[in-house]
């Protein structure tokens, strides 16, 4: 008997071939992050208090300024973990607290991690300082406004305002305003 089945050209050989290492690469990228995900629960998430100082060291070396976080814990909810930072507090160049941060809470995903930042951000009671010195110099929360910008963003405020969900609730601002010797005006439940 014989065969009568026309043999494969050499372009669906490669085609075949192209489409099982993509296969395989896709099924090992996925271990890959299953890997990873994985560890972020069952590894760093029970530990992430022993993380506290390293983490206070590296957002002070960042920042410029000293800061100090209270308490880390971290939650398991499903597949997106939370964490939570208490009583974070922010101080100036003359060891004022310039920013407090009571109650912070952060949700983590894949893609989140992915642009480097949060799938939530959720931040409770602050209490922020804002003040003018006695040259005029505007400070907020410890860092020197510059004079002779127009509406330029850092990139810390860029940061920031790129999470896909950030909420602020109950906050308190203390404006201080040396230059005019004026008494603190204090605005709260700022939302």
């Amino acid at each position: 008997m014989i065969d009568s089945t026309p043999s494969p050209s050499p372009l669906l050989k490669v085609a075949a071939f192209a489409a099982l290492w993509a296969l395989r690469l896709v099924a090992l990228a996925w271990i890959v992050f299953a890997i990873v995900w994985g560890s972020l629960h069952f590894v760093i998430v029970p530990r992430i208090e022993e993380l506290r100082p390293r983490l206070e060291q590296l957002a002070s070396k960042s920042l410029g300024m000293t800061v100090q976080i209270g308490a880390l814990s971290a939650r398991s909810n499903d597949f997106i973990p939370s964490i939570a930072l208490q009583n974070v507090v922010v101080l100036d160049a003359l060891g004022r607290v310039a920013l407090q941060l009571p109650s912070i809470l952060v949700a983590v995903s894949p893609r989140s991690l992915l642009a480097l930042g949060f799938e939530q951000l959720y931040i409770e009671n602050p209490v922020l300082e804002i003040r003018r010195s006695p040259d005029g110099q505007i400070w907020i929360a410890g860092f020197a406004i510059p004079k002779d910008t127009e509406n330029q963003d850092g990139p810390l405020a860029d940061w920031i305002f790129s999470q896909a969900e950030f909420a602020i609730r109950n906050g308190t601002v203390h404006w201080t305003d040396e230059l005019r010797a004026a008494p603190m005006v204090t605005l709260t439940q700022v939302q």
